[in-house]
């Protein structure tokens, strides 16, 4: 069984610009599997491709002075890298929006909206609710222990983590065809970047066990 990877933007930018060698190392981790052992797919939600890149776009044409600004090279360096990685799914596939994502967020707003904010602004946007519905998707149509949703979005996490052992069912509105398969979105796994624990990622046949 092959493992899967959905990296939202956040992990994605990880790849080209790791904020500390822990997480490069968590990251270089998931492309070994990808890249060295041919034993799993890495998938990126296709909104998310153009948050990557606007992400870059504002690092690089910043006003701010500080060692996160990106040069004119480091700029185009990087979104050719990006770019050739996206190109025909090479390393990052991308993982269209459809109906069933959609249908999805019934389950997750409820999740999302009941977890107590740290601050004002701590909340999910919409594309967040979506890639939790894709992340949930594809541990449906593949294997829920070996699909993984990567993030270094704390509250995505943990509205994730919140949806996977809490209750959601009584929230749930029966659409057009009828009543909802409440089972149909079960969370897989959710990797928070910044803090990967010992034993959070499974290693392939070949690969070592994955100790950050």
């Amino acid at each position: 069984m092959r493992t899967t990877y959905l990296f939202d933007a956040s992990a994605a930018i990880e790849i080209y610009l790791p904020r500390n060698p822990r997480t490069k190392k968590t990251v270089q981790f998931i492309l070994d599997q990808k890249k060295t052992f041919k034993q799993a797919t890495l998938f990126i939600p296709n909104f998310c491709i153009v948050e990557v890149i606007n992400t870059f776009g504002r690092k690089h044409f910043s006003n701010d002075d500080s060692n996160e600004k990106l040069s004119n090279e480091d700029y185009v360096k990087h979104l050719n890298r990006f770019r050739e990685d996206v190109h025909w799914g090479r390393t990052l596939y991308q993982y269209e929006l459809n109906r069933y994502h959609i249908i999805a967020a019934d389950q997750i707003i409820p999740a999302e909206h009941r977890l107590p904010r740290r601050y004002e602004h701590d909340h999910l946007s919409t594309f967040d609710i979506l890639i939790i519905a894709m992340a949930c998707e594809l541990g449906y149509i593949g294997s829920s222990e070996d699909t993984f949703l990567v993030t270094c979005d704390l509250r995505l996490k943990q509205v994730f983590d919140d949806l996977k052992k809490s209750d959601v069912s009584g929230f749930m509105v029966a659409g057009p065809l009828g009543e909802v398969d409440e089972s149909r979105w079960t969370p897989p796994q959710c990797v928070y970047l910044p803090n990967a624990k010992h034993g959070e990622l499974k290693h392939v046949s070949g690969q070592a066990p994955f100790n950050p």
